[in-house]
């Protein structure tokens, strides 16, 4: 895959990127492979050897208890990449899981590390990835540490539309969300009861509902409102990339 070869969708999805390494990027990939439903990607404490790129499809990124007790860290939506920063380390500290079928791409860790070590353009991009991550995660805490059930759970499905609408997809795409109750739970820290009773409130106001096995947003902007959503955190560009980037818009 090659810049000149890219679809709109894969050049908005890699979007902040410079132009020469979304270049590098799409060179290096190697050709897309299927995955099922539930194959998982990357192991827990393995050596990081790739860094992959879904093309399409959802996946989750997660750590397990001894016990098998899970937490979802971050759902995995086209465009979007994982595994960048565990190459920098001896161990993958999380698992990748395909939550639908999908398709993937990976590129082999040594041409990242020897780009990486190469131009400092790709170090600052990287970095930008990396605070990119965190800005996410930190409204992730937030989220779950100081939002009610209902206001958690109303901030993950917009996120979620936002992201989304963001990969390319169009907005009747994007209100259709392929995650289960039990995902939910397992992402924003609740028992699968709790999660039941809190989607069901949110079903009786009318903002959601469950069509063919997928949760389909009925009311992204009444969700946004009971959230108290504010997507600043998702729109950021690079500031000091001197090169061609990407936009957020």
């Amino acid at each position: 895959m090659n810049v000149s070869s890219m679809t709109d969708r894969q050049r908005h999805t890699l979007r902040c990127r410079s132009a020469s390494h979304l270049h590098l990027l799409g060179s290096r990939t190697q050709h897309a492979r299927s995955a099922e439903a539930n194959e998982i990607l990357i192991n827990e404490g393995s050596m990081p050897s790739r860094v992959l790129v879904i093309d399409s499809g959802w996946a989750i990124r997660y750590k397990t208890l001894a016990d098998g007790r899970r937490q979802i860290l971050d759902f995995l939506l086209p465009g979007d990449m994982v595994g960048m920063f565990a190459i920098l380390f001896d161990q993958t500290e999380y698992g990748v899981q395909a939550l639908t079928p999908l398709t993937v791409r990976s590129i082999d860790a040594k041409h990242v590390i020897a780009e990486l070590n190469r131009s400092q353009q790709f170090a600052i991009t990287l970095n930008w990835l990396a605070g990119s991550v965190e800005q996410r995660m930190d409204e992730h805490l937030m989220r779950v540490g100081r939002r009610s059930a209902e206001e958690r759970m109303a901030h993950l499905f917009v996120e979620l539309h936002r992201r989304l609408k963001r990969s390319g997809l169009p907005d009747t795409a994007a209100r259709r969300l392929p995650i289960t109750q039990k995902t939910i739970a397992d992402h924003l820290g609740m028992s699968q009861v709790h999660a039941n009773r809190t989607f069901r409130s949110l079903v009786r106001q009318g903002t959601v509902s469950l069509s063919d096995g997928e949760i389909l947003l009925l009311d992204p902007c009444e969700l946004v409102r009971l959230a108290g959503f504010e997507e600043s955190y998702l729109c950021h560009t690079p500031a000091c990339v001197n090169e061609q980037s990407y936009s957020c818009a």
